[in-house]
């Protein structure tokens, strides 16, 4: 089912489980969230940020909060996917100017719902995606070569393309950092030993060697340093918000069914527990607060225009991460300080293991201690008001 109002998007994505055959059993979040994923392929929830002209459905960044909640709410792994794509689209969607090739690109993507990997992470930078160790090949006639050598790359098995970062000589001698849309049907790709993380289990996760073969064409006229600052990093980050606030959504869902089950032959005890997940309500309020917050500033036609983030909307950013992924875990924890062992268990009807243990990646996924370094940095010359 297509459709091409945004509000039927996020409807369709809140009832993914509903119209799947895959059913969700310990040990098999993999083919649980693939089902998910070509599911949303066949409702073109996958590109719905797309370009109208290219055959998308414009869908705002506030659509793709809600959208990828509600996907998180049924599946951390497919929220966390979709939330990931979802912000190296948009690069492209914004971003492509007026290229030909990357119009193409984007209307063939999204012809086949295909979704985007990210390959801006490298080995030997210490994680600090400004900078590339690998270089573009640009041979005199012919397709350009780069090999990017990752630690990890998220749902590669899956991908249609990779927006891949690396150093490129410019016209004037000197080398600059550049953004590259490589479609994986031209490349040769050699993975490492698949990543065993205790959570997001239902998306492959390895390092990967990636030799990138693509029309100079393919390289985005803009430096990446201002793609990133501009659309990647505050995309990513409120989306990755978002998908944490639907896995709050799925554990305050369960704690409200045990509350209300407990009150049948326990009224003074379920009174207890209501105060208690009202108390959890508001840390999920405080999560949603964040996210609106950093979608009016992202939308803010006099930021989003800005040649890069201003240094307030930076920390703005940051903070919304650090905020968030924190309070999820503290959303988590208490919730099962209601639940006791029923929440504890890994299987039966208010079970919170898998959305804890998927909750828990939160804070290591870009480390919280280091965007909080750059943002005590910062904050020396700034101050927030009402």
């Amino acid at each position: 089912m297509v459709t091409s109002n945004t509000e039927d998007l996020v409807a369709l994505c809140g009832s993914l489980t509903e119209r799947i055959a895959v059913k969700r059993t310990p040990g098999a979040e993999k083919a649980f969230v693939d089902a998910m994923l070509q599911q949303m392929r066949e409702d073109g929830i996958v590109w719905s940020m797309g370009a109208a002209e290219c055959g998308g459905r414009a869908a705002s960044l506030s659509d793709l909060a809600r959208m990828t909640s509600a996907i998180a709410r049924q599946s951390g792994s497919a929220g966390l996917i979709f939330a990931m794509h979802a912000s190296q689209a948009l690069c492209i969607v914004r971003h492509c100017e007026d290229s030909l090739f990357l119009k193409d690109l984007q209307a063939r993507m999204i012809g086949g719902q295909h979704l985007i990997a990210s390959g801006t992470s490298e080995k030997g930078p210490s994680g600090d995606i400004f900078k590339s160790l690998c270089t573009v090949d640009d041979a005199p006639t012919g397709a350009s070569l780069v090999t990017k050598d990752s630690p990890n790359i998220s749902y590669l098995d899956l991908a249609g393309a990779i927006l891949i970062t690396a150093m490129r000589q410019g016209r004037s001698g000197r080398p600059s950092q550049v953004l590259i849309a490589a479609e994986t049907a031209n490349m040769d790709i050699a993975s490492g030993a698949p990543a065993e993380f205790m959570g997001m289990g239902g998306m492959s996760n390895a390092p990967y060697v990636v030799t990138a073969r693509f029309a100079p064409e393919a390289v985005f006229a803009r430096p990446f340093a201002a793609i990133a600052r501009e659309t990647m990093t505050p995309v990513i980050h409120i989306l990755w918000a978002s998908a944490w606030s639907g896995i709050a959504a799925d554990i305050l869902g369960k704690v409200r069914q045990f509350v209300e089950k407990q009150a049948d032959h326990d009224a003074a005890a379920a009174n207890s527990m209501r105060l208690e997940l009202s108390r959890l309500v508001d840390l999920q309020f405080t999560m949603i607060a964040l996210i609106r917050d950093a979608i009016a500033g992202w939308e803010n036609p006099d930021v989003s225009a800005a040649p890069n983030l201003s240094f307030r909307q930076t920390a703005r950013i940051k903070r919304l991460k650090i905020v968030c992924s924190e309070t999820l875990t503290k959303l988590c924890v208490d919730a099962l300080e209601i639940l006791g062992i029923s929440g504890y268990s890994e299987r039966g009807p208010f079970s919170i293991s898998q959305p804890i243990r998927d909750a828990l990646s939160a804070k290591v996924m870009i480390s919280n201690f280091r965007l909080g370094t750059a943002n005590a940095n910062i904050e020396r010359f700034i101050e927030e008001a009402i």
